[in-house]
């Protein structure tokens, strides 16, 4: 006796094992993606937080640095005119050596310009307090020669009427 459906049998035994054969596969597929994909991705994270880090220690250091030539700056206001240069120098030299300090590397730093144009700021800032400090010595030179002007203009009137005097007595 011979079975009278053999032919599709066997296609749909084989049809069967191509569907497991598939199915296997897929799940081996996504075994092996779900493993291997993320120590790609750790090791993609662990540079960008290693690059983060460095940043962050750069920033302390810079700000650091910065907050000293803050205090240099703010003791310009209280120089007298001989200490002024030596202080005005002093901070040049800081902010020099901050920005030879900046890493060229780009890839250490996310934003290389933002620490340049920090610098620049504070350069400004330092020719800003420069410029208002000669203006306010030109003020108070304003304001001494008006106090001169003002004596001579008394000593004008006085004399004038020391003329007058001796006009009528001669």
């Amino acid at each position: 006796m011979e079975i009278l459906n053999k032919k599709e049998r066997i296609s749909s035994f084989l049809l069967f094992l191509l569907m497991l054969v598939i199915t296997i596969g897929i799940l081996f597929t996504g075994i092996f993606f779900s493993y291997k994909l993320p120590w790609k991705e750790n090791e993609t994270l662990r540079n960008e937080n290693e690059k983060i880090r460095y940043e962050f220690i750069y920033q302390k250091k810079f700000m650091q640095e910065l907050e000293e030539v803050d205090v240099l700056i703010d003791s310009l206001d209280k120089s007298k005119d001989g200490r002024y240069l030596f202080i005005e120098q002093s901070i040049n030299a800081e902010l020099i050596n901050l920005k030879s300090d900046i890493p060229k590397d780009t890839s250490l730093l996310e934003d290389r310009s933002m620490y340049e144009n920090l610098i620049l700021t504070y350069k400004k800032l330092m020719d800003s307090k420069r410029d208002l400090k000669q203006v306010e010595n030109a003020k108070n030179e304003i304001s001494e020669l008006n106090d001169e002007l003002k004596d001579y203009e008394k000593e004008i009137t006085q004399l004038e009427k020391a003329l007058d005097l001796c006009k009528r007595l001669n």
